[in-house]
Formats: C-alpha cells, structure tokens, sequence
C-alpha cells in the first residue's frame, strides 16, 4: 500500500518572499494544497499543476478534512497550518 504524507505548512499573511526554503519545498513536492482562499492566492506561483482546495473564512473543519483525506488516499498534500 502507498503512503501519503500530510504537511502543515505556514504561508500566510505575509508576501511570499517570507517563506522558509522548507515551506517552498513541502508546497513543490505536493500533489495537492489545501488552504483558506486569501493565504492559497499568496503563494499561486507555487501552484502549477496542482490540485487546490481552497476554502473561506471559518472552514478550518473542512479544510483539515481535505487535507487528512488527500493524504489517506496516498496522495502527498501539504495544508496551511490552521489556526
């Protein structure tokens, strides 16, 4: 059975140039990225090629399903850190 991987990674507020190299590189290696909208469109040159889930303000819960359900069907994804 192939294993997927789950990364909480913080991208937002703040302009992209903020970023650590280690959130750059867990948001390139993921299939899919899991985000609130305004924190999702910060790092859209990030995105190519990508499945995004991007939701609205207080959709934490949803957002955290997304995430968890990507990564048990063996898909790498890599999820805003939620507040």
């Amino acid at each position: 059975m192939t294993q997927g991987a789950l990364c909480l990674v913080g991208f937002g507020p703040g302009h992209g140039e903020h970023l650590t190299i280690r959130a750059r590189e867990a948001i390139r290696e993921a299939e899919v990225v899991v985000g609130y909208r305004t924190y999702i469109d910060l790092v859209a040159d990030l995105l190519e090629g990508k499945e995004v889930v991007s939701t609205g303000m207080t959709e934490e819960i949803e957002r955290a399903r997304a995430a968890v359900e990507a990564a048990r069907a063996a898909i790498r994804a890599a999820a805003h850190a939620m507040e």
